[in-house]
């Protein structure tokens, strides 16, 4: 009789081994588990196992067994007898491992804690630690075996008056490297990849098992497989050979490597697929409302693939409108506990770079059966407004439904529609163009700030080389969309608020934006004044600093340094995150905010339809509080990694791109400075590079970090931060995404 699989309930227990002294926290019972055990998998059976009487919670993701259980006395001796041994690493005591957010830097006891590894690109690695003012940096020099991004657990040693915070490693958590980009290199005995990612300091040795034939020089995906007590260099296997894709392809692989994205997905999950059910179902028309003969369009970028909104238009009478935010029904197709469900979990988002996406979801849902395209019945999960012919909402609800888009518009047509009120559904799109304006300004009234955002766009050769770089600006036709989503975005929250309330679900997502920090502001407010002589009144409460900042970007916005200050008012605010406590939207001025327009490119969207569906079509797909909240700390970490990966790819085509304008001259502003010379972003295509100072000029400079800028000596020459100055582009390194100018004569 085969043996009886072991649960991991039991594996659990086993941890303990009957000790009521032990504390472990989530993250390290995850670690002494097998590698495949999921995080939701661990989560459902400490939840089984503390509505059991077996273990306890004394504080959040800590865990303890109960004393005294009737459970003890008949299981314990089977459980101690096949323990496994835990103690070879470090002990941890629960007295030493320290909440973050109680963090005080000034006591003289080592104490342990949660870190996250930061290494930067010349090499120096922190540990970034929750609650700290300043990430600390490692005393070891060398041999220290981290990745960027992998989680640990370490030790921080008593600060010094004025000094950074220094740490030790413990020992590492969770890995955050699966795979690297590299270039093959060869001894006469071993075999070595070079990791393209700066921050990727140690070479991967290859067993010659795993070389799949790779030669010397050639460039290969690796994939981690481990990194052994008293190796230096972590191990690897070589899984494809890439010698036959160009180099701008490699780079692109290897910034989304880096993060954990791929473009590509397992067979398993690819296999799944295949029982999705693509066609129309009569049981589903049932319940769905029905608007396949009410106007509906998307408006979206030229080059978008997957359409997840559309908005629905229908005239009842002169002063009674029902406007419609219909958004792709991926909950009907992409269920819980599913390989397909994983998988997006585990990307959580989508990455979009320059020239490619990595998807959060299989281009059979993203690109076809979930995109609204035009002329096709698809599901939707829907808010539909009753307005009148002012835009004050007499009604409202949220319901499954069914369309069939009537056209696809690009930003640019409904543009041009709006501009010149002609083309098609013109009447409808400028009524709409209208309510939209109608809600911005109630909008701004309310508080939210109004910064002006902008992309760097490319235009590329069929190879993916950039031959035009530039800056695309918000117009009407992008924020009319905007507006709609987030007037739905908002229904869908204070919605889901009440159902929780209610006790219809017991938690929900919400996406939260804190208080600005009034230190920030008012560091804003000096460096405003000393850019352009800019003067906002003082900031003195956060609540009320929103007024004054939209008066003063709106009385700046022809200026020179407009863009620039733009972009540090924006860095002066807190970071969005997903939540399930709420704290509302400081930066839209709502009470209640929450992402639920976008579920084929965002996971937390998914979360929140499924959240719906359960309080509306009784699918009881509900969640725990702590598992949701682990849900929305792991999608705010993919967002950031994701964000990190877009900037890298905006980089590298930046470079690439004037790697072909060598001895071009172009005009810029100073947009920061330090001894050795002052970075400029170039006016018509944001590309950013450094002027070396010394290269320049013979006579010394001086730093002035009141107005951060340098002056020379002898006061013939000055560049602060915001100037315009003419440039000539010196030089690139597309590896390491630098350019260097000089000045124009």
């Amino acid at each position: 009789m085969p043996k009886k699989k072991e649960n991991t309930e039991s594996k659990i227990l086993k941890l303990f081994a009957g000790n009521t002294e032990k504390t472990f926290s989530f993250d390290t019972l995850l670690h002494f588990l097998p590698k495949k055990t999921r995080k939701e998998k661990l989560f459902h059976a400490l939840d089984i196992l503390k509505r059991q009487g077996k273990i306890r919670e004394p504080e959040r993701f800590q865990f303890q067994l109960l004393e005294q259980s009737e459970w003890k006395v008949k299981e314990i001796e089977e459980i101690t007898e096949n323990a496994p041994e835990v103690k070879k690493k470090k002990e941890i005591k629960k007295e030493d491992l320290k909440p973050q957010s109680k963090f005080i830097p000034q006591s003289n006891a080592k104490y342990h804690y949660e870190a996250k590894i930061d290494i930067s690109s010349n090499g120096a690695v922190f540990a970034i630690v929750e609650g700290m003012d300043k990430d600390a940096i490692f005393r070891q020099k060398d041999g220290l075996k981290v990745f960027n991004g992998d989680r640990a657990i370490v030790e921080i040693l008593p600060v010094k008056e004025g000094k950074r915070p220094e740490a030790n490693l413990i020992r590492v958590v969770e890995r955050n490297v699966e795979s690297i980009i590299g270039k093959v290199h060869q001894t006469e005995r071993d075999t070595f990849v070079d990791p393209l990612s700066r921050k990727v300091k140690n070479h991967f040795y290859i067993n010659y098992k795993h070389t799949k034939g790779a030669k010397n020089g050639d460039f290969v995906e690796v994939e981690f497989l481990e990194w052994n007590e008293g190796e230096k260099n972590p191990r690897g296997k070589v899984v494809e050979i890439l010698n036959n894709i160009s180099k701008n392809n490699i780079e692109m692989k290897s910034i989304l490597l880096e993060k954990g994205f791929h473009q590509e997905f397992d067979e398993a999950v690819l296999e799944e697929l295949k029982t999705v059910n693509p066609k129309i179902e009569k049981s589903e028309l049932s319940y769905r409302e029905d608007f396949r003969n009410t106007l509906t369009f998307t408006i979206d970028p030229v080059d978008a693939k997957d359409f997840d909104d559309a908005i629905s238009y229908k005239k009842i009478d002169e002063n009674h409108y029902e406007l419609g935010v219909h958004i792709a029904d991926v909950s009907h197709y992409v269920k819980p506990n599913t390989l397909i469900d994983d998988e997006a979990y585990k990307r959580a988002t989508s990455v979009y770079l320059p020239d490619r996406v990595a998807p959060m979801l299989p281009e059979m849902l993203s690109n076809n059966l979930c995109s609204l395209n035009p002329n096709v019945e698809r599901y939707a999960f829907a808010v539909i407004f009753d307005v009148d012919a002012k835009g004050k909402i007499l009604n409202e609800r949220i319901c499954k439904t069914i369309i069939k888009s009537d056209r696809r518009y690009t930003y640019e047509e409904a543009q041009d529609i709006i501009e010149t009120q002609k083309g098609d559904f013109a009447e409808e799109i400028l009524f709409l163009d209208k309510i939209s304006k109608i809600w911005r300004v109630e909008r701004y009234k309310k508080g939210a700030i109004s910064f002006v955002s902008s992309e760097v766009r490319f235009r590329l050769d069929e190879d993916g080389v950039p031959i035009e770089v530039y800056e695309k600006i918000q117009k009407d036709s992008n924020l009319l969309i905007e507006d709609f989503m987030l007037k739905a975005n908002v229904s869908v929250a204070k919605f889901l608020s009440d159902k929780v309330k209610d006790k219809k679900i017991r938690a929900s997502v919400y996406r939260n934006h804190d208080l600005p920090s009034m230190e920030r502001l008012e560091q804003f407010r000096e460096t405003a004044f000393r850019l352009g002589q800019h003067k906002i009144q003082a900031l003195e409460d956060a609540n009320k600093a929103s007024t004054i900042l939209n008066n003063f970007l709106e009385e700046i916005k022809n200026s020179p340094e407009a863009a620039i200050l733009n972009q540090l008012a924006i860095r002066s605010m807190a970071k969005a995150y997903y939540g399930t406590e709420n704290i509302g939207h400081y930066g839209l001025a709502y009470d209640f905010y929450t992402h639920f327009t976008s579920p084929i490119r965002r996971y937390p969207d998914l979360l929140v339809h499924r959240l719906l569906e359960s309080v509306l079509y009784g699918s009881k797909t509900d969640y725990p509080r702590d598992l949701l909240e682990m849900k929305c700390q792991h999608c705010s970490q993919q967002e950031k990694f994701a964000t990190e990966c877009e900037r890298e790819g905006i980089k590298y085509k930046q470079v690439e791109y004037l790697s072909t304008k060598i001895g071009e001259e172009f005009t810029g502003i100073i947009s920061g400075a330090i001894q050795a010379g002052f970075w400029v972003e170039l006016s018509d295509n944001k590309c950013e590079g450094f002027v070396e100072i010394q290269k320049n000029f013979k006579e010394p400079f001086e730093f002035d970090a009141q107005k951060i800028g340098l002056v020379s000596k002898n006061g013939k020459h000055s560049f602060f931060y915001g100037d315009e100055v003419r440039i000539i582009v010196q030089k690139v390194h597309l590896e390491e995404k630098k350019i260097w100018f000089k000045l124009a004569e």
